[in-house]
């Protein structure tokens, strides 16, 4: 991950299973590669500059979620996911749910209205059917915007 060589976490670590000749071993989970990760970002940046990597992400979150709030009848953006509890190391993707009777359609078109590039449209399986998503970057991040069917999905009780 530190030298670009692996564009995920998953990959970073067979590829350094398979360098350092380890093969039927217990290889390190993700999340304590993502903590090797976010301690080397924070001896890089300092903990200033690491607080203002994870608020810089959230400001990305905040002006998409704003611009569905208010562009969007109905809608109810909400945060999902590591991203939204601050854990960026290791790669990361915004996801942000958003609970509307618009289509996807229209959620896309007013994102591309206000400036964000032409989304990638996807469909998720989830334990309430199949729901629809969008997928683009914003300033280097990973976005999916998935709608929610306010009638459908049931709402996180944790606000984040």
């Amino acid at each position: 991950m530190e030298s670009n060589r692996a564009e995920s976490i998953g990959e970073a670590i067979r590829a350094a299973a398979s360098a350092l000749g380890y093969h039927d071993v217990d290889l390190p989970g993700h999340g304590r590669v993502r903590k090797h990760v976010q301690g080397l970002a924070m001896q890089a940046l300092g903990s200033e500059g690491y607080a203002r990597s994870v608020s810089d992400v959230w400001r990305v979150a905040e002006r998409i979620m704003t611009v569905l709030a208010e562009a969007v009848p109905d809608a109810e953006p909400l945060l999902a996911g590591r991203a939204a509890r601050g854990m960026i190391d290791g790669g990361v993707t915004l996801h942000v749910r958003v609970y509307t009777q618009a289509s996807i359609g229209d959620v896309a078109q007013t994102l591309v209205d206000f400036g964000y590039e032409e989304p990638d449209f996807e469909t998720a399986a989830s334990r309430f059917g199949r729901l629809d998503r969008l997928r683009f970057t914003d300033e280097g991040i990973d976005v999916i915007v998935t709608r929610c069917p306010p009638t459908v999905v049931e709402r996180s009780s944790l606000d984040l």
